[in-house]
């Protein structure tokens, strides 16, 4: 089971959506339970298929696979919230990014530790695997569900095992391809690129750019 906190979202619904026509059981989480389940029985129609919806500590609780999908000033405040719902064992997908789109320009945050992955590393129960995924793939593109996502998604985790489980979990996408981005440490190099697909999105004025890797098996 995948719970997405920040399910109500728009880059939320979007993989929310994704998952469940792929045929994965997916919760959506909010800090507003009524919120979720209006959000749920929204995609749910949309898809034809149930989705659920509740508080974002019981959707993390219930899931094997936990994906953190929300701004990221709002991230520590989240995880706090969540926090005692996250076993070991457990999936912490992370899908933060550090910027803030202003007029006219992106803006790159630096988070102490390197990255939000490393970051939210920090802030888990131990025995909890932390994976970075799906960051540079835009909300636009995942909500338009008639069309495959033609891109590549780098994953990064120290759990090899964690790290295999988040790529087969994204390639279940139409169009996706995994890419083993290596240590968790490796999304310093994975979070600049979003800012960059960020900018060239506004500047070309596009609904989101995606990326492909050449040369690679």
């Amino acid at each position: 089971m995948i719970a997405v906190i920040g399910g109500t979202g728009a880059q939320g619904k979007g993989l929310v959506a994704r998952w469940a026509m792929a045929g994965e059981d997916v919760i959506i989480g909010s800090r507003f339970e009524e919120k979720a389940k209006r959000a749920a029985a929204e995609v749910g129609k949309l898809v034809g298929k149930p989705v659920r919806g509740t508080t974002n500590l019981e959707a993390a609780r219930e899931a094997e696979v936990v994906v953190l999908s929300v701004p990221f000033e709002a991230m520590r405040k989240i995880m706090r919230e969540i926090r005692r719902g996250l076993s070991p064992g457990k999936i912490l997908v992370n899908v933060v990014v550090p910027i803030q789109v202003r007029p006219g320009e992106v803006v790159l945050k630096r988070p102490r530790a390197g990255s939000t992955g490393e970051e939210l590393a920090k802030l888990v129960p131990k025995g909890v695997r932390v994976v970075s995924a799906l960051q540079t793939v835009g909300a636009r593109l995942l909500q338009e569900l008639s069309r495959p996502l033609d891109c590549d998604v780098v994953v990064c985790s120290d759990d090899p095992a964690a790290k295999e489980r988040v790529m087969k979990l994204v390639e279940k996408m139409p169009g996706v391809r995994a890419v083993d981005g290596g240590p968790l440490r490796n999304g310093r190099f994975v979070e600049p690129l979003v800012a960059l697909l960020a900018e060239l999105t506004r500047r070309y004025k596009v609904e989101a750019v995606g990326v492909r890797f050449q040369g690679l098996r």
